[in-house]
Order: structure tokens, then C-alpha cells, then sequence
């Protein structure tokens, strides 16, 4: 019945032989995943899930003409008079079988090979420019003198024909040896035809489109495939291996990379540890050249801070339910004599059943008294990791997609944080973090959200982070500790509105998850009215008092 249910909600086109590109489906170019294994050679050999070693979200050429339909695009292409059936189906790529030809030659490369046959350009933003009638290279932008004085004609050359997927699939359906067409959008376009039609579902992103053809009046026949490529739907994408890396004092010889981050004051500079070897039984991380002593051997640098890119729209998503939670110091006084305390902040939350409230699961927890910074903020590391081994005792959040930390003195909506979440597509099970802010290290305590899997991994491994002397912000340490035993991340800096991230003004933005910090509770309710009002006063029906 799924299947069927997602066959009537798929695209059906019948085209007759006439007809032309603006009858076809459009086009639509989005963020996708990207196979890093996979490379320009994606469409040229078959995939065996199990034996991926490694692969990496990125975001796909989607601006290039020609990458596959995001929709849940399916359409008949059925000519008569001879001619034959073909299906498309877009966001995925089938398993290839049997007798494999790629229909274009691989792009360019960059500056060093001669683009005047392929008339396109395997890297990013390069362009096939033409020297003389001898040689075309690909450049991100050409002058009719380069540096060596010599001349260019800097004409463009393009692609004999459009490396788009209607392309592909017209040419499939031209050829009457050709069953199944996989087309891929990146590297500026693939293509590969198959003498077997398939129907497992190997991998899922925008940038693929699968094309399976047949005999003419084999349509019945072909939606029998489709039917049990969408019973493989959505797509379970594999989890992204943890990079195992090394903390300072460890042998790094296996790992060759290594955790530690060392940061100037306002995080406008960063620098990874790297591994170099001391002796041939020992090496070790450091931030700085090593000693005459060691060996001296470079073995690898730090940890890759890995982002996770939205997921195809054939991919499985994390789902939104929110548990929400605030640590209050009920009986700690405000750091300043004009501010209300985080009990009168936090009752009031409870009085008008807003901010961590309106979550599908709330708690609030009991603090733990921390020392007091000259600004007012805390220095709570140490406190926070007892919160979240009370958090992990509670079990709660194992019943929610995603956890989010939210300070008492935050004006949250929650309903502006799912909306935020359906944008970012994050793949189901990936354990991820948000980057909240543009500001410094861009994860700013206010607004902590990460999935369950993340968590999970944080309360499994965190306690590694702490290793002698530490001091300073619990975000950061959070956010360096996440990085360090392998959570990924996501970017959204339009979260959060933080008055330390230099945001102070009005909270009218709309778009906006939370606005931080309001410490008196008349500012927090004039706020959170200036948020879903657009004024702070009078407050509309769903507004406070002030």
C-alpha cells in the first residue's frame, strides 16, 4: 500500500516524440550529499554500500545546469510508433549490472589537461577557456595575456551537448541496448547506461536521477520496478565513521591526528596540534615545532571538523520532536542587584507555559553554584558535566529526536526550531550538533541543540575531554569536546540572537529561535512579545503582560 500510495503521488507525465525540454519537469537545483568515494567517477562504476570507506556530506554543484529533480519525480516517457518506455526516477541511484558504458568522457582537470575535446571542467567554478586552436584549459576566469605574456582567444568551450539528465535519459531511450541510465550531476555531469535494469536503491541524493527503459508498451512492466524501488524509500543513509584521534600526551602514531585546538582569545584564529614523531615507539601531539630531540617526522595534523550537508529529498530525516531542558540555581542570587534571579526568570516560564514548555519534553534541573565571572556569565564546565550525567540517569531525552539546553534568561520558541530543523534535512540517526551563531567559536551555551545520537556519544565519551587544568566556558569546552570524540555538525547561524555576540537590539526578527540574554522579567516578556506580536506593547493574544 506505500508503494502505491507513493506511486499516485509521484509526477506522471506522458511526452509525446515533439515534445521539447519545457515539457519535462523542471529542473530543480538544491543542496545535496555528495559521496566523497564516489568522486567524478560516480556514475561510471557500480556501489556496494557495505564497502564504503568513507564518505562525506558536501554540498552538491547545484548551480550547474543540469542537476537531477528533488522532487519525488517520477514521469513516463512513452513514444509510440516503435519507440519505447522509460521511467525516471530522481534522488536515487540504482545498482548497475552487467555490460556498463559511460556515455561522456570524464571533465577536465584544472590548468593541466586540455578541455578542448570534453568542453567542461571536473573542479568547481572552472570554466573550459581556449588558448589557440591547440589548447583549452580550465580556469576560474581567463585574460587575453597571462602572465608569461602569451595570448588567449579566451573564447568558452562548451560540452558537445547538454550534460544534463534529460540528456541522459533521451539518449537511453534512443539506444535500444540500453535498460537502465544513472545520471549524476556532480563534477558537471555524468552518465552511464546499463544492458540490465535494476531495481536496488544503492544511494540517494539530489544529484542522481536513475532511468529505466524498455520495449514499447513495457510501462506496466516498468512501474513493477518503480514500485519496488520505492518500497527501499526513504533511503537509510549509513552513519559517517568517528575518526579516532589522539590527545596531547597519547601516542598519536596510529591515529597521525590529534584533538586539541588552540585558539587566540577572541577565536579569530585557530590552530590544530599536530602528530610528529619523537622515536620510532612514540609520537606525539603538539602546537608547536618539535624539539631537536625528536625525530621530527610530520605524521598528520588535527581532527577533521566535519559538517554534515541536508539530506536528499529521497533520504530519511531526523524527525523534530524536542525535549527542552533549563538548569536554574533556584536559590543562588542574581549576579547583579537590577537583574531578577534565574528562579523568578524560570517561574515565570512556568506561569505562562512558554519557552522549554511548549517542547514535546521539558525538564527543569537543579544547578549547581558556580563561581561568578566579572560580566555576570559563569564558569560552569565542572557543573554542567554533573547536569548532564543527571540527564543521562533521567533517560528522557532517548524518547526525542533532538535535546536542546536552554538558558532560563533566553526567550526560546520552540516552533521556530522545528521549522529551522525541516530546513536543515538532517539525516536520520547522524550524530550531529548546531553552530547557533556567526560569532567566535559559533556554538554560544544559550542554545545548545544535537540530536539524539549525539548525545548519546557525548554521555558515552565526554568525560575523555576533561584531561588536567580546565577553565573557562562550558560552550566551548561542549563544542571541543563534541568535535574531539567525533560528532558532526550542522550551521545554522540564524538561531540564535545573543547580546554577548554583539545582537542587542529589538526581537522582531522573525526567523530567529531564541534572543539571549534577558535577565529581568519584563524584559524577557516585552521580547518574547516583540517576537510573536511585533510589538512589545500592547501584547496580541498570545503575548504576556509586561
Amino acid at each position: 500500500m506505500a508503494s502505491e500510495s507513493r506511486l499516485e503521488e509521484a509526477h506522471l507525465m506522458l511526452v509525446g516524440p515533439s515534445s521539447s525540454e519545457e515539457d519535462l519537469p523542471p529542473v530543480q537545483h538544491k543542496r545535496a550529499l555528495k559521496v566523497l568515494t564516489f568522486g567524478c567517477l560516480a556514475a561510471f562504476v557500480g556501489f556496494a554500500g557495505a564497502g564504503l570507506d568513507r564518505w562525506l556530506a558536501m554540498p552538491a554543484q547545484s548551480a550547474r545546469s543540469g542537476a537531477a529533480t528533488n522532487s519525488q519525480g517520477l514521469f513516463l516517457d512513452e513514444f509510440g510508433g516503435g519507440g519505447r518506455a522509460c521511467m525516471d526516477y530522481s534522488g536515487v541511484k540504482l545498482a548497475e549490472s552487467g555490460v556498463t558504458r559511460v556515455l561522456w568522457p570524464a571533465c577536465s582537470k584544472k590548468w593541466s589537461e586540455d578541455c578542448s575535446s570534453t568542453g567542461c571542467c571536473a573542479d568547481v567554478g572552472m570554466k573550459c577557456y581556449q588558448k589557440n586552436s591547440d589548447w583549452s584549459t580550465c580556469m576560474a576566469g581567463c585574460s587575453s595575456k597571462d602572465p608569461q605574456n602569451e595570448s588567449w582567444t579566451c573564447n568558452i568551450i562548451d560540452s558537445p551537448e547538454p550534460r544534463t539528465s534529460k540528456t541522459c535519459h533521451d539518449r537511453c531511450r534512443a539506444d535500444s541496448t540500453c535498460l537502465l541510465a544513472i545520471y549524476n550531476a556532480d563534477c558537471s555531469g555524468s552518465c552511464s547506461f546499463s544492458q540490465e535494469s535494476q531495481s536496488e536503491v544503492v544511494w540517494a541524493s539530489n544529484n542522481f536521477n536513475s532511468t529505466i527503459c524498455g520495449p514499447e508498451g513495457s510501462a506496466s512492466e516498468l512501474k513493477v520496478v518503480v514500485d519496488k524501488v520505492t518500497a527501499q524509500l526513504p533511503f537509510e543513509q549509513p552513519l559517517l565513521p568517528i575518526q579516532s584521534c589522539s590527545w596531547g600526551g597519547e601516542d598519536c602514531s596510529q591515529t597521525k591526528c590529534c584533538n586539541e585546538v588552540l585558539c587566540d582569545e577572541k577565536f579569530t584564529s585557530c590552530f590544530a596540534y599536530s602528530c610528529y614523531k619523537k622515536t620510532e615507539y612514540f609520537s606525539g601531539c603538539r602546537s608547536d615545532a618539535p624539539p631537536p630531540d625528536w625525530v621530527g617526522t610530520w605524521l598528520g595534523g588535527g581532527r577533521e571538523h566535519r559538517s554534515i550537508g541536508p539530506a536528499g529529498q529521497q533520504v530519511a530525516v531526523q524527525g523534530t520532536s524536542l525535549y527542552c531542558f533549563s538548569v536554574i540555581n533556584w536559590n543562588t542570587p542574581a549576579p547583579k542587584p537590577f537583574w531578577d534571579t534565574e528562579a523568578q526568570l524560570a517561574n515565570n516560564i512556568k506561569a505562562h507555559g512558554v519557552s522549554i514548555l511548549q517542547c514535546d519534553g521539558n525538564d527543569f534541573y537543579d544547578g549547581v553554584p558556580t563561581p561568578t565571572a566579572a560580566w555576570g556569565s559563569f564558569s560552569n564546565i565542572d557543573a554542567f558535566q554533573q547536569i548532564w550525567k543527571i540527564v543521562q540517569a533521567k533517560g528522557a531525552y532517548k524518547n526525542f529526536d533532538w535535546t536542546v539546553k536552554v538558558d532560563a534568561d533566553a526567550v526560546f520558541i520552540p516552533s521556530r526550531l522545528k521549522m529551522h530543523l525541516d530546513k536543515l534535512r538532517t539525516p536520520r540517526g547522524a550524530r550531529v550538533y548546531l553552530e547557533n551563531t556567526n560569532f567566535q567559536f559559533k556554538f554560544m551555551g544559550a542554545l545548545e541543540v544535537l540530536t539524539r545520537e549525539a548525545l548519546e556519544l557525548f554521555l558515552e565519551n565526554g568525560h575523555t575531554c576533561i584531561r588536567g587544568e580546565h577553565s573557562g566556558g562550558e560552550d566551548f569546552f561542549m563544542k571541543g569536546c563534541m568535535d574531539a570524540i567525533g560528532v558532526d555538525h550542522q550551521s545554522d547561524s540564524d538561531l540564535l540572537r545573543d547580546k554577548y555576540a554583539a545582537q542587542d537590539g529589538p526581537c522582531t526578527d522573525g526567523w530567529a529561535v531564541a534572543f539571549h540574554f534577558h535577565k529581568k522579567i519584563s524584559s524577557w516578556n516585552w521580547c518574547y512579545n516583540e517576537a510573536v506580536c511585533g510589538v512589545g506593547y500592547p501584547p496580541c493574544p498570545e503575548g504576556l503582560q509586561t
